[in-house]
């Protein structure tokens, strides 16, 4: 019989030659899907689209920076320590691709929805997210995968239903409001919290710490269509 179990060099080479290139994938072209049906695109711009937010990722803008938490640090010289004070830098950044193109996308649908069923579902989600939203030191402002899409419909659910608009609205106004929602709420809100994740850069948008913005609205679309469809 043949071995069931993997020598360990073998995991790891499974995992970035079969599993990752196949979740890619399978994002991508969950990805397109979500484009199509929002903006109404072909397939190949859906894909170029997704390309460019891809692209957009790698690049940060800073915006502004400003002083971090004062530092005591020890330091020994010749037996005798000396305790210096230090005072590092943080540096607050836009992400093109997870926070920018997202933003601009969202706004582009609130042309197809009515705005006040909008402007309840994006209130309702983005002071939910902010009570999620919690900030570690060395990792940012971290919220439940989950939780911020799921709050969107929900919220979308709930406004387009009191409106009385038909359920195809659901997939836009999800998108808008957890793209907008998740960017107020976990980000902008909490700006005032940066200094306890810490110093250096700090990228609204950027994976690693502020990051799910981008795929909030993706999986709130996703997610959406399941009831809508």
């Amino acid at each position: 019989m043949r071995n069931l179990f993997f020598p360990p060099l073998v995991l790891p080479l499974f995992f970035l030659l079969v599993i990752l290139p196949f979740t890619i994938l399978i994002f991508l072209l969950a990805t397109s899907e979500v484009f199509k049906i929002l903006f109404g695109i072909s397939e190949l711009e859906a894909m170029i689209l997704f390309a460019l937010i891809v692209i957009g990722s790698f690049i940060n803008i800073p915006v502004y920076e400003k002083e971090g938490k004062e530092i005591l640090k020890s330091v020994s010289f010749f037996g005798i320590i000396y305790y210096l004070r230090e005072r590092k830098k943080i540096i607050v950044a836009l992400n093109v691709g997870g926070a920018i193109l997202p933003s601009i996308l969202a706004i582009k649908v609130l042309t197809d929805v009515p705005f006040f069923p909008w402007i309840f579902s994006f209130l309702i989600t983005s002071f939910a997210i902010y009570f999620y939203a919690k900030p570690i030191p060395r990792v940012g402002i971290v919220v439940p995968m989950f939780v911020p899409p799921i709050i969107s419909i929900l919220s979308s659910y709930i406004a387009i239903s009191s409106f009385n608009l038909p359920i195809s609205f659901l997939p836009k106004i999800a998108f808008s409001s957890g793209v907008l929602g998740s960017l107020l709420g976990a980000d902008i809100l909490h700006l005032k919290d940066i200094e306890r994740v810490g110093s250096g850069v700090v990228s609204i948008g950027g994976a690693g710490t502020f990051d799910g913005i981008f795929l909030t609205g993706i999986l709130a679309v996703i997610f959406s269509m399941w009831l809508v469809y």
